[in-house]
């Protein structure tokens, strides 16, 4: 039903672009042989029509395919027969002609606003301008946007919704610097006031144009439950509010809860992680529902194994280096430094292999308390626990380390430095966060590393003369901690242990890991390497699925726009403005590179938005199709040949020179244009086609 909507919308402005054409033909005289709409395609002789009459002088036509139209006056093209009579459309004056030509853009023109103005007398679904997530490392995120900040302006223009405010930053002007004013109050934020925020977009070849790296905000309100899924079993609801989490490990004697006063993008992201740090436990969801608060416990267990089905070990890389910080967690860490250890005054230390919420609430159990960090250089960094809870989930990244040496060169053996050691410093970078140290190095540069053989000895040295250390580093194959309930916590694998070799084959990377476990069918021989042990052991363990999805699909940060007649052809005005402008924006953007074309969409993907677009809601089909007649009418006024635009070219210069173009020009122009418009529309189609399938 959706999709028959999208298509009798697109459809009807069709309709509505030919209808003008046809009035304004009548209007000044000019005999119409045949007004059609939608295609009629020849099958086997039969003209594919749904209904065909004539009326007076002109045939009227519906065509099978609800697409496209036409209308055939009297003299209208160069090559037809003509008689020179005075109702054939060639014997009009110009402005006669001119008025038969524009009609068709102006009725879209027209029926776009009107269309504007009934979207927001039935209400429209916008998202709210609130960012959800940033890309880690990304543009935004490194110029300091956070999840819950709302957009109010873009280069100064203000904003009321998300889709305005995503399309302002991609017409911008490619990569020049895009300021964004923040209204950062409902973010738990002490400073209410607004503040402008710089962002220098970066090409992303994906997505074929300069982005910033945000998304839209999502709710902490339950949109739809899967049938048969743990959140199911539990009673979650649509419509349920997401409040707090709260995470038992019974075989861990750990307790998690989320962080408190979190915007909902991190409290689902502070939900995920702390589903994928266990196999097994029972996860409490605080819920308001209809006003009240209810809890929810969903039991964890892994699911039944599928025959099959790819299994896993439920093991997690060493993760504990800092990769990239932003204020305020820059203030205390810095890329490359390696947290080994947290401990809470003289509490039990507690050594870290991965860097996260499950590792933090082993030594913080619950509390906000100052924690010890102990880096791998062996500082001590001291952080209040609810900031590091915070800051894990959007100031800090965290990675694992490529700090291990591969391969050295001579100068860099001369130092002592060797395979197997592990860079931490050199001059003011911190290693960990490269592949390859190849350029050459000032004297006077500070190299830090621990020594490959045992006793491993913390190293340091300036460099008296100008050294290239020819360093290629490597990701350790360090096992960071065992899930609770997984096969290899079950089998007895050591947090801390080194992978040498699976099934016999050797292990060189932590990429190398899951491809050899897939490869496997059944159990698994490890080779691993205790930590402080010079010996390999052997354990064998069966890979078994881990997790079942919980089921739960958030719904987006929306509200609903519904405005007053008044309000509404106002809004409608201001849209058709704005749009329109817009579209020589995106030409602009399209022929200086700043967007590529596979952002184009043709019929397909027009008529696949519209059938996702009407499942919103009736008022957001209307808005879509008062842009694409917006569009329509612009489109066909560009001074492009067969296009309505291109006529009007061709009059234009009529007017200036006294007499029509000749027709064997305006016929190879006509030619030439028709073949560009048939490449340009076969190469959206099969853009369309891509997003598709």
């Amino acid at each position: 039903m959706n999709l028959i909507l999208a298509i009798l919308g697109i459809g009807f402005l069709i309709f509505i672009h030919e209808l003008g054409h046809f009035l304004a033909a009548k209007f000044v005289g000019v005999k119409v042989h045949t007004f059609a709409v939608g295609f009629q395609p020849t099958i086997f002789g039969w003209k594919a029509r749904l209904l065909a009459f004539t009326w007076g002088e002109t045939e009227y036509v519906i065509g099978l395919v609800p697409l496209g139209g036409y209308v055939k006056m009297a003299g209208e093209d160069p090559g037809e027969e003509r008689t020179d009579a005075d109702d054939e459309f060639h014997r009009k004056p110009i402005p006669a002609r001119l008025l038969v030509l524009v009609a068709g853009a102006a009725m879209n023109l027209i029926f776009g606003l009107i269309l504007f103005a009934l979207a927001f007398t039935a209400g429209v679904k916008q998202m709210s301008p609130v960012v959800g997530m940033t890309d880690p490392g990304g543009p935004a995120w490194t110029s300091g946007v956070k999840s819950g900040d709302r957009i109010l302006a873009v280069n100064g223009d203000e904003w009321s919704d998300y889709s305005n405010v995503a399309t302002a930053i991609a017409l911008a002007g490619g990569s020049k610097p895009v300021n964004l004013t923040i209204d950062r109050s409902d973010n738990n934020d002490d400073s209410a006031a607004p503040r402008e925020i710089s962002v220098n977009p970066v090409w992303n070849p994906v997505d074929g144009r300069y982005r910033i790296g945000i998304y839209p905000a999502s709710s902490n309100t339950v949109a739809a439950v899967e049938s048969d899924s743990p959140a199911a079993k539990a009673g979650l609801r649509e419509g349920d509010q997401i409040q707090s989490i709260r995470l038992n490990i019974p075989s861990d004697e750990l307790v998690m809860t989320s962080p408190a006063n979190l915007p909902a993008d991190l409290l689902i992201r502070s939900l995920r992680s702390m589903r994928q740090s266990t196999a097994e436990g029972v996860l409490d969801l605080e819920l308001l529902r209809d006003g009240k608060s209810e809890t929810a416990s969903l039991p964890l267990s892994p699911p039944p194994a599928v025959e099959g089905a790819t299994g896993s070990l439920g093991i997690l890389a060493r993760s504990r280096t800092i990769l990239a910080s932003r204020s305020p967690a820059d203030s205390f860490f810095k890329p490359g430094d390696e947290v080994v250890s947290l401990q809470c005054g003289s509490e039990k230390l507690i050594p870290v292999e991965v860097l996260d919420l499950y590792t933090v609430e082993k030594a913080a159990r619950q509390r906000d308390l100052l924690l010890q960090c102990r880096l791998l250089d062996g500082r001590t960094v001291q952080v209040q626990s609810a900031n590091l809870r915070r800051w894990l989930l959007e100031d800090l990244i965290i990675g694992t380390s490529t700090r291990w040496v591969s391969k050295a060169g001579p100068e860099a053996e001369s130092l002592g430095i060797t395979e197997g050691c592990q860079i931490l410093r050199i001059g003011d970078t911190f290693a960990g966060v490269t592949e390859y140290i190849d350029a050459p190095l000032p004297g006077g540069t500070l190299v830090q590393w621990i020594t490959a053989t045992e006793p491993k000895t913390l190293q340091s040295t300036r460099l008296t003369e100008e050294k290239n250390l020819r360093l290629s580093l490597m990701q350790e194959c360090v096992i960071g901690r065992t899930l609770a309930g997984s096969p290899a916590r079950n089998s007895g694998v050591k947090d801390g242990s080194t992978v040498v070799s699976i099934n016999g084959v050797r292990i060189d990377e932590w990429s190398q890991i899951t491809p050899a476990i897939q490869a496997s069918e059944g159990p698994v021989t490890l080779a691993l390497m205790a930590p402080g042990s010079k010996e390999a052991e052997e354990l064998i363990v069966t890979p078994a699925p881990l997790m079942a999805s919980l089921g739960l699909q958030m719904a987006a940060l929306q509200f609903r726009e519904e405005l007053p007649v008044g309000a509404a052809i106002s809004a409608g005005m201001d849209q058709s403005w704005i749009w329109g402008g817009r579209i020589f924006l995106t030409l602009k953007a399209l022929f200086s590179g700043d967007v590529h074309g596979k952002n184009l969409n043709g019929p397909v993907g027009i008529i696949d938005l519209g059938r996702k677009v009407s499942q919103v809601g009736f008022g957001n089909l209307l808005f879509l199709l008062a842009l694409i007649s917006i569009n329509l009418g612009i489109f066909n006024l560009l001074p492009f040949p067969i296009l309505d635009g291109g006529h009007i070219l061709f009059l234009t210069i009529e007017g200036i020179r006294g007499k029509p173009v000749p027709d064997s020009i305006q016929n190879t122009i006509h030619l030439v244009a028709f073949m560009l418009l048939i490449s340009m529309a076969l190469f959206v189609t099969y853009n369309d086609l891509l997003r598709l399938w």
